[in-house]
């Protein structure tokens, strides 16, 4: 998500957060094509039609632009995520969901899954941007993990260790992405519901 203030407290106005909203999105498509390391600030203000110099008012480092791209993209996943979770009946049927969302949510947004890829590969200017997907992913494995522990607590799932089945999944949502990219003509709404049966079928009590 991307701050509501400038470092010292200032609140942004709407126009400003509309600006970085602008730098965000040409970032994104610039990386998606030339690749993170040939994303300069010129090569981005180019694609946005402004100056280098008004990406460096907004975002006065490459590392916090790179960092502002990664909140934005996960920020936009999540929202994605939790309108199609939020009608789920049971565990099970949220876990269906989640795994759906997020496979459908790559093929439709190759761009931002190529971008964040990008910069979490990436070394030195990528730092900060690297160590908040790393915290942003141990949050999502604790909260898949709270998940199955209350799901086994109330019956509907079988008995695992939540921590193992946790890393699976999200090993397996990692994968998609890649999968889709190298074979564009995938059937993605089948793809989602085969890897959304595979772990249905692991964790649910029979």
């Amino acid at each position: 998500m991307q701050p509501e203030n400038r470092p010292g407290g200032q609140k942004r106005s709407f126009i400003e957060d509309a600006r970085r909203g602008q730098i965000v999105a040409a970032t994104i498509a610039t990386i998606a094509e030339i690749g993170y390391a040939k994303a300069s600030f010129v090569q981005i203000a180019q694609r946005a039609g402004i100056s280098p110099g008004l990406i460096t008012y907004h975002f006065a480092k490459r590392e916090e632009l790179m960092k502002q791209v990664m909140l934005t993209v996960h920020d936009a996943m999540d929202r994605a995520l939790t309108a199609r979770s939020e009608s789920a009946d049971g565990y099970v049927a949220a876990l269906r969901s989640l795994i759906e969302g997020f496979v459908h949510y790559c093929a439709e947004h190759p761009a931002e899954l190529i971008a964040i890829s990008q910069i979490a590969a990436a070394a030195r200017d990528a730092e900060a941007a690297r160590t908040w997907s790393e915290e942003q992913n141990e949050r999502t494995l604790t909260e898949l993990e709270e998940m199955f522990r209350e799901g086994q607590a109330c019956g509907e799932l079988r008995e695992f260790a939540p921590r193992v089945m946790a890393v699976s999944v999200i090993a397996a949502m990692e994968a998609a992405p890649t999968e889709l990219m190298a074979r564009p003509d995938t059937d993605v709404s089948a793809y989602a519901r085969e890897l959304a049966d595979l772990f249905e079928l692991a964790v649910r009590r029979v």
